[in-house]
């Protein structure tokens, strides 16, 4: 992928990139702070669990799959996202997402045992599982090809903002309550802007108020110009022809390693550094949740390297990923001769851990009719996280319980990462499916 993508989203001859800034103005901070929210309430776990463990007697595999919980939930109504947003609208698909999220997040400090602290992250997987696909299809609908680049960056700056935010603010929380105060606590935001969501996000580009009427005709023209040049492939190439493509599979199991890297590392990290120093709690979330903060850094980097070298994509995913691996697996070597070094190299793992997303599902609607595109960001994010969720937390608990160590379980990540990486390199020169050519002669 050397060049500019050649499907979805050109920019209209004769136009500039962005027609205008109301839209990065008045839907980007609504789209952040509502995803922050949500990855707020999904991270928060990995800080209060030495806490919860305690409460409810535990074993490190129990605590695991606390965390998959989460992801079984979340893969349901993920495989649904895309039919629920055809069928009802990006806005109000998530507007709805927030109060049920919202109120799983609350329901999750009443939990008394371990199956209901199961059923609890479940039903918050549950709700939070179609805004992914969401968020992606609104944020296609209201940028062109070479914006959109840039963001679905800033929309994945969320991710590791709810995860640092995560960190010192449970701290603070646990060090003067229990878990469960900060459960009830943390899930009250969804509802507060669920009331924002519901009264700034317009429903459609032409009910939205504050856009200047050159900008929205400049911005609907370029769209259906998009939309245009995939309109008689759309008919020819039914949405399922994405299941015959290798490429979608490389991108599924490549992303799936890394993102199963990510979600033990997140879950594990705040127990990993609470037993190998005796650092306060207060200490803990914060160092706990600089790797994301580092990551938002990274982030912000490789979307506009991406964009401002070709829009090109593969490589972008591809190094960061092998660079994360290799970063992780030599913070646990020399574990036992610094913890300081142990610490500055698993924050710097954070730098480079999420740069990979934006770029993955930016691509998926830089190449495909809107139809397929949801299914296609559907599938990839539903089977990678539920695949990724369950076996990250499960694999540092497994090998936790057996070694009583926390090395192996984390080096295992780091070498998944690096083939995960080496799979997304190996997508080809076009992260895409069959375009030009009918699909019985095969794709690049």
């Amino acid at each position: 992928m050397a060049g500019p993508d050649e499907s979805f989203a050109h920019a209209p001859s004769g136009r500039s990139d962005s027609p205008g800034r109301a839209r990065w103005i008045n839907i980007l901070p609504i789209v952040f702070v509502m995803y922050t929210i949500a990855y707020f309430d999904r991270s928060n776990i990995g800080l209060a669990l030495p806490y919860i463990s305690k409460d409810l007697a535990l074993t490190p595999v129990q605590a695991g799959l606390i965390s998959g919980a989460f992801t079984w939930g979340y893969a349901i109504t993920q495989f649904l996202a895309g039919w629920l947003t055809l069928k009802l609208g990006a806005r109000s698909v998530i507007g709805h997402a927030l109060w049920l999220w919202g109120a799983a997040a609350v329901g999750t400090s009443l939990a008394r045992s371990y199956e209901e602290l199961l059923v609890a992250r479940a039903m918050l997987g549950l709700f939070e599982g179609p805004v992914f696909a969401a968020t992606a299809v609104l944020l296609a609908e209201w940028f062109t090809k070479p914006e959109r680049g840039r963001a679905f960056g800033i929309w994945n700056l969320s991710s590791p903002t709810g995860a640092f935010l995560a960190g010192p603010i449970s701290g603070m929380i646990l060090a003067h309550y229990d878990w469960r105060i900060m459960m009830f606590v943390e899930g009250l935001p969804a509802w507060l802007w669920m009331v924002l969501w519901w009264w700034r996000m317009p429903a459609s580009i032409k009910k939205a108020r504050w856009l200047p009427a050159g900008e929205r005709a400049s911005l609907e023209a370029a769209l259906a110009e998009e939309q245009s040049q995939l309109a008689s492939k759309e008919k020819s190439d039914k949405w399922w022809t994405i299941f015959a493509e290798p490429s979608v599979w490389l991108t599924l199991i490549g992303s799936t390693f890394i993102s199963q890297l990510i979600a033990g590392y997140q879950l594990w990290l705040p127990s990993l550094l609470h037993s190998a120093s005796t650092l306060s709690v207060e200490m803990i979330g914060l160092l706990s949740g600089l790797p994301f903060l580092a990551g938002m850094l990274g982030i912000i980097l490789i979307t506009w390297h991406s964009d401002r070298h070709g829009q090109e994509r593969r490589w972008h995913a591809a190094i960061p990923t092998i660079i994360t691996g290799v970063v992780l697996i030599a913070a646990m070597l020399v574990a036992p001769a610094s913890v300081p070094a142990q610490i500055t190299l698993l924050i710097a793992a954070g730098f480079t851990m999420k740069m990979f997303i934006p770029l993955v599902f930016t691509r998926l609607t830089e190449t495909l009719p809107r139809t397929k595109a949801i299914t296609a960001v559907v599938f990839v994010n539903a089977v990678g996280n539920l695949l990724a969720g369950t076996m990250g937390p499960l694999i540092v608990g497994v090998l936790r319980q057996s070694t009583n160590s926390f090395d192996a379980a984390f080096i295992a990540l780091g070498a998944g990462a690096v083939l995960g990486g080496l799979l997304l390199a190996c997508v080809g020169a076009k992260w895409t499916l069959r375009q030009q050519l009918p699909l019985q002669q095969g794709g690049n």
